[in-house]
């Protein structure tokens, strides 16, 4: 009866099935927040093999010291075109700027209410009537930060500097073109001194 009660809590919590649930709580013996983690860690293993469009999206906040960049997965790129998944995504992407890690994102409630693995998971199956995986997730923090997508969304680059300077904008934007336009850039971009005293700190690129 008291495990009953817990399947019932974590599903009202994640929106996921009743099935997924109660494996859930006998994995995490009765405990509900171990019960969270598991779903989250096990959701890549979920439809796998229907996942066959990806896709890239990236934000920095307002202070233009953090950027994520994310790798999102679907069954068919209808999903990816739908303007209500472009407003789940933006979601997600508010979401990423406060988090640290993809657990972290999911467990999120908005409004101190939502978690948004169940928001997620709700658009999933009642919206899309598709599966939808948030896949790889990079963060990169720097005094100043920025990102450049490729047109096809299959690749990018985030990119940290110590400092600003004026044009650092556009500067930072044709650095981050150059890293996803060039296939060796884990051996062939040095961080070097780019301008005054302006260093490249730190940069990831993100790919399907």
């Amino acid at each position: 009866m008291q495990n009953l009660k817990k399947i019932k809590k974590l599903r009202s919590i994640t929106g996921v099935s009743i099935m997924a649930c109660q494996k859930a709580i006998i994995k995490s013996k009765g405990r509900l927040n171990l019960a969270i983690n598991f779903l989250i860690n096990n959701s890549n293993n979920i439809k796998t093999n229907s996942l066959k469009e990806s896709f890239i999206i990236c934000r920095r906040n307002k202070k233009k010291n953090k950027a994520v960049g994310m790798l999102i997965a679907t069954e068919t790129d209808f999903v990816t075109k739908n303007d209500i998944f472009k407003k789940l995504a933006n979601i997600i992407l508010d979401v990423a700027l406060f988090a640290k890690k993809k657990q972290d994102i999911l467990k999120y409630q908005i409004l101190n209410k939502l978690p948004l693995f169940k928001i997620v998971n709700y658009f999933s199956n009642n919206i899309f009537n598709e599966y939808i995986e948030l896949k790889t997730i990079v963060f990169i923090e720097a005094p100043f930060v920025n990102f450049y997508i490729h047109h096809s969304c299959n690749k990018a680059a985030l990119i940290g500097f110590s400092n600003y300077i004026p044009n650092l904008e556009q500067i930072s934007k044709n650095i981050a073109i150059q890293l996803v336009c060039n296939t060796n850039y884990n051996t062939s971009f040095p961080k070097l001194l780019l301008y005054k005293n302006i260093k490249l700190v730190n940069y990831k690129v993100l790919s399907l």
